[in-house]
């Protein structure tokens, strides 16, 4: 008895251990099974990964969708593969394929289904759904319709491409055997299309971005282009202009002086001293002659700063007696329209300078001259002095002419200087230097910029602006180097 039970308990024993192997067993098979998906899902995760690198890489639109299928084949194995993208016109089109005939007319590929009479276009389905179909087996889906040039694979599988709710296409993928495609290769291929629907709009968008830089840069080579070629004909409407002014200067000088030496002759003889109203016209003639003797001597002085021929003959000179002189020769200008003029009391202070005396005070005359002709009756003008440093010339001296008059437009404050610009009315023009809003030759300023410059010094004017009843004014600053010791 006590034999037959453990005899008993050993085949229990056995059992429960058979049943323990085959458990184990199974255990095993299913842990290898569940290794083998993980395994499967991270390769194609890292696959995934390797072809978003890829289409992340391309630059222009015209690569992209032979990459996406390319790509693809490395994820999902398949015997033909079609993506469609939208063009302008929100139609779609074959952009890429792989395994279809080479002569297919690939403008007439649509996968449709017929159904209750009417044809139902699988693009619509998917991408205009936005959602990703799978069929198991296209020869038992009713209505099912393709072309006939194109191998009938049993297996399908559609996946829409868009961006930001916007539709781009569909990728189909498909093999010749029935139910080839299971859910996760479903699952793989939809993030895949996600994918390749953002390579798709970044090439699109570095397309156009290309396409922008472009423009921009063959507008601003023909701006450049019309820019050169106004430069050259500007360079030579001003030269045109310089060589008129140098013409027109030397033919006018020979004239004038014969004139005045007539003039002169008349003067002294003694028939023109005893009659009082010749000896007046004579003294008036005499004095526009004047006048229009020191407009050919500027327009000279413009030829010659135009050619670089004007040499400063620099001497070390206190600026004291330049400005008193200044003073002087305008007392009656000032006095004749009632203008208060103010110059610093002490200039002894300030160091010498390397000038020209005669040209630099040709320069502040044209200065005071421009400062009178644009200040009303009853106005101010004043001469100050400062020593500052200046970055480019380091150590100067400072002249600045301030006048009460009606102001400068901002728009002026540079061409001022240019030879020919005039700041006053033509119609107003007139001989005198001290006519209120005068127009003159436009010669002035220019002559005084290329004299401070012959000077190593540099010359500019502030305003407010220009207005006739806040009379603003403007200040020219007149900056000449101190000589190093």
């Amino acid at each position: 008895m006590e034999v037959e039970q453990l005899l008993d308990r050993a085949r229990e024993h056995a059992t429960e251990l058979a049943i323990a192997r085959d458990m184990a067993e199974k255990s095993a098979i299913e842990n290898e099974v569940l290794y083998d998906s993980e395994q499967t899902r991270r390769q194609a995760a890292e696959s995934l990964a390797r072809a978003a690198r890829q289409l992340s890489s391309l630059e222009t639109v015209s690569k992209v969708p032979e990459q996406i299928l390319e790509q693809i084949k490395f994820i999902l194995p398949f015997e033909r593969g079609i993506l469609f993208l939208e063009d302008v016109n929100g139609e779609p089109g074959v952009a890429a394929h792989h395994g279809l005939p080479k002569s297919a007319p690939l403008n007439e590929l649509r996968y449709m289904v017929q159904k209750d009479g009417q044809d139902s276009d699988m693009y619509d389905a998917v991408a205009r759904m936005k959602e990703p179909i799978q069929i198991g087996d296209v020869a038992k889906l009713q209505g099912w319709k393709q072309p006939d040039w194109l191998p009938k694979d049993h297996s399908w599988m559609g996946m829409p491409l868009f961006f930001n709710e916007k539709v781009m296409g569909m990728l189909v993928l498909t093999r010749s055997q029935a139910w080839a495609f299971n859910k996760d290769d479903a699952i793989t291929a939809n993030s895949f299309a996600v994918q390749a629907s953002i390579a798709i709009e970044n090439a699109r968008l570095y397309d156009e971005l290309n396409r922008f830089n472009q423009m921009m840069e063959r507008m601003v080579s023909e701006r450049v282009e019309e820019l050169n070629k106004t430069y050259i004909t500007l360079e030579k409407l001003d030269k045109n202009k310089s060589t008129f002014i140098q013409v027109a200067a030397h033919e006018l000088r020979t004239p004038l002086t014969v004139i005045k030496g007539y003039l002169g002759m008349m003067s002294g003889h003694p028939a023109m001293q005893e009659n009082e109203s010749l000896t007046q016209a004579v003294e008036g003639v005499m004095r526009g002659t004047d006048r229009l003797h020191q407009i050919v001597n500027s327009m000279l002085d413009v030829a010659r700063l135009e050619n670089q021929i004007l040499t400063p003959h620099l001497e070390a000179l206190p600026i004291a007696p330049i400005l008193r002189l200044l003073q002087k020769e305008f007392q009656n200008d000032f006095e004749s329209r009632n203008i208060i003029f103010t110059l610093d009391e002490d200039l002894s202070n300030y160091p010498t300078l390397n000038v020209d005396a005669e040209l630099l005070q040709k320069a502040l005359n044209n200065v005071v001259i421009n400062a009178i002709k644009f200040t009303p009756d009853n106005g101010a003008v004043s001469i100050h002095l400062e020593s500052v440093s200046d970055e480019e010339m380091g150590p100067s001296t400072e002249i600045q002419i301030k006048d009460t008059g009606i102001g400068i437009d901002s728009s002026n404050l540079e061409i001022i200087f240019e030879k020919l610009f005039q700041l006053g009315d033509v119609a107003l023009h007139s001989s005198g230097r001290a006519t209120f809003k005068a127009g003159g030759p436009g010669l002035g300023l220019a002559i005084t910029a290329g004299i401070i410059k012959a000077h190593g010094g540099r010359i500019w004017a502030e305003s407010p602006g220009y207005d006739e009843k806040k009379l603003q004014g403007s200040t020219f600053y007149i900056r000449l180097p101190v000589p190093k010791k």
